[in-house]
């Protein structure tokens, strides 16, 4: 058995624990963005009159950052948050301005998204009731104003319904 000194994963390990101690960009945000986001969200969409029923919604497949009802009180509403902090003047320094955080929900987690709200409606008995995915996009700038952008059936739920 080697020792610590020869041990090549022991090696790096050390010297990751030596680089996030200098570099402050590698250690952990007392408060992650994405909770913060998710907390943004929330109070939009209560004052939007939806009633959250569920935060971070945990199923066999994935999670959903919050599960509603919407404000005609029988719509079941999958929303995805998606945070991003934007500072001003950014994009124009660049050559490309930055995608907005809605963009990030592609192709790969629309289906994630379905079959979460699919393993949802069997495991909460919602089978009966309407049924939508939204996705909140939040943009934080140095002001600390986040800009909410609130995409209603951003994804369709015909694949989901057609099973």
């Amino acid at each position: 058995m080697s020792n610590d000194r020869t041990n090549p994963v022991a090696r790096l390990r050390a010297m990751l624990l030596v680089l996030r101690d200098r570099l402050p960009s590698l250690r952990r945000a007392p408060a992650p963005l994405g909770s913060r986001g998710e907390r943004i969200a929330e109070k939009f969409l209560r004052k939007s009159r939806y009633r959250v029923l569920e935060r971070n919604a945990r199923t066999r497949i994935g999670e959903a950052d919050l599960v509603c009802e919407a404000p005609d009180g029988r719509t079941i509403v999958i929303v995805e948050v998606k945070t991003r902090i934007t500072a001003p003047g950014t994009a124009a320094s660049s050559s490309r301005p930055a995608p907005p955080p809605e963009a990030a929900v592609g192709a790969h987690k629309t289906r994630k998204l379905l079959l979460v709200a699919d393993d949802l409606v069997r495991r909460r008995g919602w089978a009966n009731r309407p049924l939508r995915i939204d996705v909140v996009a939040i943009e934080v700038t140095d002001s600390m104003t986040p800009t909410i952008r609130h995409h209603i059936g951003a994804v369709r739920m015909a694949t989901l319904r057609s099973r």
